[in-house]
C-alpha cells in the first residue's frame, strides 16, 4: 500500500503527480499511481488522452483511499465493510472527503479506535456490544477529528 508514490494528503497532490507523469508520457506509471490510490484505470486512460483535465477529484480520491486501506484491513472481530460503506456515503461532502484523504488518518487506526470503544463498553457493562449507528459515528468522528 502506497509503496511506489507514497500516501498523498489530497487530490491536488495526486493530480500534481499525475500531471508530471502525463507530461512525460508515462502511461505505465500513471496507471500505477491510479491503482495505488484506488482510482479506476479508466480514469488514468481518460486523463492521459485528454478527455478529462484531472486524474481524480476529492470524492474519488477519498473513496479510493477507503477502498485501498479497507482491502488491507484484517480483523475477524469487527467487520470493516459496513463501516467503509458508511464512510463512502459521506464522501459526497467535500469537507469529509478531504478529511479522509489526509495522510495522518487511516482505516487501520479508525477501526482500532472502534474496537477499543467496543471493548470498553463490553468491560463496563458486561454486555457484548453489537455495532449500530454509534459505531459509524465513531468512524466519522475519527476522520473529522482535528478539522477546522
Amino acid at each position: 500500500m502506497y509503496e511506489i508514490f507514497g500516501n498523498f494528503d489530497s487530490c491536488e497532490e495526486i493530480n500534481a503527480c499525475a500531471a508530471g507523469l502525463k507530461a512525460e508520457g508515462d502511461m505505465e506509471n500513471l496507471k500505477k499511481l491510479a491503482k495505488e490510490n484506488g482510482i479506476p484505470e479508466d480514469f488514468a486512460e481518460l486523463y492521459m488522452d485528454g478527455t478529462t483535465e484531472e486524474l481524480t477529484d476529492w470524492m474519488n480520491a477519498a473513496i479510493g483511499k477507503l477502498d485501498i486501506e479497507g482491502a488491507e484491513y484484517k480483523n475477524n472481530q469487527i467487520p470493516v465493510e459496513p463501516v467503509l460503506d458508511y464512510l463512502r456515503s459521506l464522501c459526497i461532502e467535500e469537507q469529509f472527503a478531504r478529511a479522509v484523504r489526509r495522510r495522518t488518518k487511516t482505516i487501520k487506526e479508525c477501526m482500532k479506535g472502534i474496537e477499543e470503544n467496543c471493548k470498553k463498553i463490553q468491560k463496563d457493562t458486561g454486555k457484548h456490544y453489537v455495532a449500530d449507528l454509534v459505531v459509524f459515528h465513531w468512524a466519522r468522528d475519527y476522520f473529522l477529528e482535528g478539522q477546522k
